[in-house]
């Protein structure tokens, strides 16, 4: 039933939230004891090799054909959205207060809208920029208490953070023309594409390649490349095959939302009524976009 397909998807995409939501805090407990790019690409690596057992025992292989225009299509995917996501978030990591660094991820939609209607020909209708608008000024309202916080080194945490965006929406688009297909293989592929730029930009920026790994490191790379890359990864994707990229995308607003519980429940934050209020805004940024009458798509040649 349509119901209740839409409904596994709504499930789905709180998933894919979650798991974007332990990112940031498991990059900090990782990164005292390894640099910011060698740790994101040992991610990136990592989730790629479990992917890749995933199709080595896989009874029903799905047929992927790597030819020269698909593989051009993964390297820009790896490039922007492993590449240029994951470095920009580890890099940024650290450097802002959790406040600044949780409104600039939270513009990751907004530019996935602007470019998702030049290049895939989703078009938001005024209910659905409302939307958008409504669950971006929830991340705001939700990371008010910590804007003040930790900025230091503000300029270039916020061009890292923001270069994550960019990448990962950027990548979001290309996820997106490649939807409905193959799964396992392209993910795998463009993985190990951008976790090998990663690794090329640690050695060029030069990382000292030391490692230890501790059993909070370990753990943190386990979590990190396991449930926050590989299941995220091929969730999303399926997800991008039957739904468009604002329907879906709009829903990462929540990531600040359990970041916010995360830190309520385990590290007995406090939280305010500003912040409650942040998050009935994203609730209803949501569900503008969820209408059928919030966007139109338009046949992109």
């Amino acid at each position: 039933m349509k119901v209740s397909s839409d409904l596994a998807d709504i499930a789905l995409m709180v998933l894919v939230a979650l798991l974007w939501a332990i990112c940031f805090p498991f990059i900090v407990i990782g990164l005292p004891d390894a640099p910011p790019l060698l740790f994101a690409a040992l991610r990136a690596f990592l989730a790629a090799g479990f992917l890749g057992c995933v199709c080595l025992l896989a009874r029903n292989r799905e047929p992927y054909q790597l030819n020269v225009r698909n593989v051009v299509q993964l390297g820009l995917i790896g490039l922007l959205y492993t590449a240029m996501g994951f470095g920009g978030m580890f890099l940024g990591a650290g450097k802002l207060s959790p406040g600044l660094a949780t409104v600039l991820a939270g513009t990751q939609p907004l530019i996935a809208a602007v470019m998702a209607a030049v290049w895939l020909g989703e078009i938001l209708k005024t209910q659905g920029i409302l939307g958008l608008v409504t669950g971006f000024l929830g991340v705001a309202l939700l990371a008010w208490p910590g804007y003040g916080e930790n900025n230091a080194g503000y300029f270039w945490g916020m061009a890292w953070v923001v270069l994550a965006a960019v990448g990962t929406a950027a990548g979001n688009i290309l996820l997106k023309k490649q939807a409905g297909g193959s799964i396992m293989i392209p993910m795998v592929v463009q993985l190990f594409i951008g976790g090998g730029v990663l690794l090329v930009t640690s050695a060029i920026a030069g990382e000292q390649w030391d490692v230890r790994w501790t059993l909070r490191f370990s753990g943190s790379l386990l979590i990190l490349s396991g449930l926050a890359t590989a299941l995220m990864i091929v969730v999303w994707f399926g997800l991008l095959a039957r739904s468009t990229l604002n329907r879906l995308n709009v829903y990462s607003f929540l990531t600040p939302v359990f970041g916010l519980f995360i830190g309520f429940l385990f590290f007995e934050e406090t939280l305010t009524s500003v912040q409650v209020l942040g998050v009935l805004f994203i609730f209803c940024g949501i569900a503008l976009l969820q209408r059928r009458d919030a966007s139109v798509t338009q046949l992109i040649k």
